[in-house]
């Protein structure tokens, strides 16, 4: 007979030389984008309760919200490189309540702006160019 203390005293089953956070990190990037993530619905999909989830993690030196963000900042950096969304689009994608929370955040983790950044980061796609379409007289028109 097992006790719960063994079945939740180890939550890695693979490489034990990567973290439970790394595990987080990696359910989280899913996670985030479906909804809205709370540490008790993440501890549900780890078959473990959020308290035992947040003690795994103090034991790395992070909480729940620092994983959190960490993911919603690398997230927003994709978004904002890589695409044309507007700031509202991707507030709603990553689950801000308002774009201006988006934007408080942003800025607290990069020290600058959401747009900003995009200008300064963004990369440098190449966009086929657009071919002049030729004007044809209109009828009747002298030239």
């Amino acid at each position: 007979m097992t006790s719960r203390r063994d079945v939740h005293a180890e939550p890695r089953r693979g490489n034990p030389s990567i973290g439970f956070s790394e595990d987080l990190r990696r359910v989280l990037e899913t996670e985030l984008l479906k909804g809205p993530c709370t540490s008790i619905e993440i501890a549900r999909l780890f078959s473990m309760h959020h308290r035992t989830l947040s003690r795994h993690l103090a034991r790395e030196g992070v909480t729940f919200q620092q994983v959190v963000d960490e993911i919603r900042f690398a997230l927003a950096r994709d978004l904002l490189a890589n695409t044309d969304m507007a700031l509202d689009q991707i507030s709603v994608v990553l689950r801000y309540s308002e774009p201006s929370a988006f934007t408080r955040a942003f800025h607290r983790w990069s020290g600058q702006s959401p747009s900003a950044w995009r200008a300064s980061h963004a990369r440098r796609r190449k966009l086929p160019r657009r071919r002049a379409i030729p004007r044809r007289p209109l009828p009747g028109s002298s030239s």
